[in-house]
């Protein structure tokens, strides 16, 4: 006679946890799922005061633009030097954080995480003061009897000031999430290692990075993710959103000009849906990498 209600206590139970997903199930359908599927099939179509179905056209327009392939140049070569910088600095950082000898680690992880909860309107912002002609950064060099530095106005030095930038506003995000994977790393393996004799270079390389490779795995794709839709920066930077000879324009500032300067949802779909397949890709590659390097 017990059994009949139990089944009843859970299923009660099971409805309960239904309704209680329905907010984010609505949520994410309405803001996510339906948009993408819209999105989909704007790809597909010429977007105007009505939706005609052209195929592949959309996608034959942007592969013929040079403008697209110099947008995703600028994200790749601003993803191969910022993100490896900031991953280091974040290890070092988490590393240094948790360390029980280090005083004050609340304020540090205060300091350390503002970058990534202020506005990066406002932080491009003071960031376009510091590299003006006569800015910050200029004073300090000329001070020092060095030349200042074209920063937006040569294209070398615009693409080296988004990633300025770029590390800046990302190393804290990432310290903080190594210092909670580094957090969940039991003691007593260290203290295993101190009593073979193990230095803190040997530690961190045969016992930190392996332990933590799962989050540095994460924090890398996150990373890539943010990378190929970055449009903030370089649009405040730069008033077209381009920099010197399109040097500073990225997918998502492409993106943004295409669908609300050009008008051209359709194309601007294309390319929104060549953002997901790349991250996909790029993410599938980091996960088989990672994976291997577990194994081995």
């Amino acid at each position: 006679m017990e059994f009949p209600k139990k089944k009843k206590a859970i299923t009660n139970y099971s409805r309960t946890a239904y309704i209680m997903l329905l907010p984010f199930l609505a949520f994410f359908i309405i803001t996510l799922l339906i948009p993408a599927v819209m999105s989909l099939g704007f790809s597909f179509s010429k977007v105007s005061t009505s939706i005609d179905f052209i195929g592949l056209d959309n996608f034959t327009a942007i592969f013929k633009d040079p403008l697209f392939f110099k947008s995703y140049f600028n994200v790749f070569i601003f993803m191969i030097f910022s993100i490896p910088i900031t991953i280091f600095f974040a290890l070092i950082f988490a590393v240094l954080l948790n360390k029980p000898t280090i005083k004050g680690k609340g304020f540090f992880r205060t300091v350390y995480y503002l970058p990534a909860i202020t506005s990066i309107v406002a932080v491009s912002s003071v960031f376009l003061t510091f590299y003006n002609p006569t800015g910050l950064f200029n004073t300090v060099l000329t001070t020092f009897g060095m030349e200042p530095i074209p920063w937006l106005t040569d294209p070398f030095w615009a693409r080296v000031s988004i990633i300025i930038i770029s590390i800046w506003l990302n190393v804290g995000y990432y310290t903080v999430l190594f210092l909670a994977g580094l957090q969940n790393i039991s003691s007593e393996i260290y203290e295993s290692a101190d009593i073979d004799g193990a230095n803190s270079f040997q530690k961190f390389f045969k016992i930190t990075i392996p332990l933590l490779k799962p989050v540095v795995l994460m924090g890398m794709i996150l990373s890539t993710i943010n990378g190929l839709g970055a449009f903030e920066v370089p649009n405040i930077l730069f008033k077209n959103g381009f920099g010197p000879e399109s040097s500073a324009v990225t997918v998502g500032v492409n993106l943004y000009k295409t669908s609300f300067e050009m008008v051209d949802f359709g194309k601007a779909s294309a390319i929104a849906w060549t953002m997901v397949i790349i991250a996909a890709i790029l993410s599938i590659i980091q996960f088989i990498v990672g994976g291997k390097n577990n194994e081995a």
